[in-house]
């Protein structure tokens, strides 16, 4: 059976109105595009990227609900290894993408308020400004398990944050992290943030910050395209705000010991942060307490010394694994749904992405 997609057929039009491309010229490439504009067909997958490759456009924001900022200027990207550009998604990020926005619709229909940090700023905002509404949210202290406290002050905060390393439930679709790291889908009544469990834990860390400030400036961080101007100055901000989190200048200038070489005190000051020692190392340099060749010396002995695990562990206990990667907010809007007989239990599996066996360890880690 094909599969079809669900598209608003009024983002379609809008993008193509936006384009300057005729509609009779791109009906000769996509035949059923009159279809698509009414809403009496939906499209295959395929063929909304054939729209989108007409459009030159990411076919994601084809799939989004609404417009992402304007239409003469689209924009977005993921947050990948070393922000590398990606050509084509694989079918197992589209996949994730197609259930993330599945479980942002759910939650669009039980979420009563919007969050009013969502797009409140722009890059044009002073940083200190940004920072400033971000730490109002995460808190200033600087405690141990960084990730689970940070998790923990957004969901309170209404972001619903999920992480996996792979495609629902499916360990023969695992996700790859050279693909991407995480993104987020902005949404006043539910931003969620997704990241991929194949990073590291500084990795994960680095990416929920990073993706939490694409929500403070209303950026969808969902797709990559082709390098403009505007994309590389919002990431440049982006990374230098998620840097100033996660490192502050402050801590670092306090805690340097100058007593001990410039290796030790990153290794301490990344073990202390829970960052990389890799992003460790850029903030010594961006604080010129190392210079430009200071720094390449650092990062090749850094890799010789310290090299990556070449393979990270797929196993451990199911249980709180799935407690997780699965959003418990979310859960409980799902769970409640159920108990209101507004959801079976078959469609309550299908919006989690988890068969009889995970919902219960989520009900089991609810109580």
């Amino acid at each position: 059976m094909i599969q079809r997609i669900t598209i608003n057929p009024t983002v379609l039009a809008d993008y193509i109105q936006a384009s300057n491309i005729s509609i009779e010229d791109l009906a000769e490439k996509v035949p059923k595009i009159y279809e698509f504009i009414n809403g009496k067909r939906l499209p295959t997958f395929n063929q909304l990227s054939q729209v989108a490759k007409q459009l030159h456009i990411p076919v994601g924001l084809l799939l989004m609900e609404d417009i992402v900022g304007s239409t003469e200027d689209v924009v977005a990207d993921f947050r990948t290894i070393d922000s590398t550009q990606i050509e084509e998604m694989s079918a197992e990020l589209r996949d994730t993408i197609k259930e993330m926005k599945e479980k942002q619709s759910f939650l669009r229909g039980e979420v009563e308020h919007e969050r009013f940090f969502v797009g409140m700023f722009s890059i044009e905002n002073d940083k200190a400004s940004i920072i400033s509404q971000a730490l109002q949210i995460l808190g200033n202290d600087i405690t141990k398990n960084r990730f689970y406290t940070y998790r923990e002050k957004l969901s309170k905060s209404g972001v619903f944050t999920f992480l996996n390393g792979k495609v629902k439930d499916n360990t023969h679709r695992p996700l790859n992290l050279k693909e991407f790291r995480g993104f987020v889908l902005v949404d006043k009544k539910a931003p969620i943030i997704f990241i991929n469990q194949q990073d590291s834990k500084t990795g994960q860390l680095f990416t929920l910050i990073h993706e939490f400030i694409h929500l403070l400036l209303g950026e969808s961080n969902l797709l990559e395209v082709p390098y403009s101007e505007k994309s590389g100055k919002i990431e440049k901000v982006v990374n230098q705000i998620t840097a100033e989190i996660l490192a502050p200048k402050k801590y670092i200038l306090v805690n340097y010991n100058h007593s001990s070489s410039v290796i030790d005190n990153i290794y301490n000051l990344s073990r202390s942060l829970e960052v990389s020692r890799e992003m460790m190392t850029r903030r010594l340099l961006e604080l010129n307490i190392i210079t430009q060749d200071d720094y390449q010396r650092i990062v090749r002995a850094l890799k010789e010394t310290y090299p990556r695990p070449n393979k990270r562990s797929s196993g451990g206990n199911y249980y709180h694994n799935i407690n997780f990667r699965i959003d418990r907010t979310f859960f409980e809007y799902v769970n409640n749904a159920v108990m209101q007989d507004k959801m079976t239990y078959t469609e309550a599996f299908n919006t989690v992405g988890v068969g009889y066996k995970g919902y219960q360890a989520l009900l089991e880690g609810s109580r």
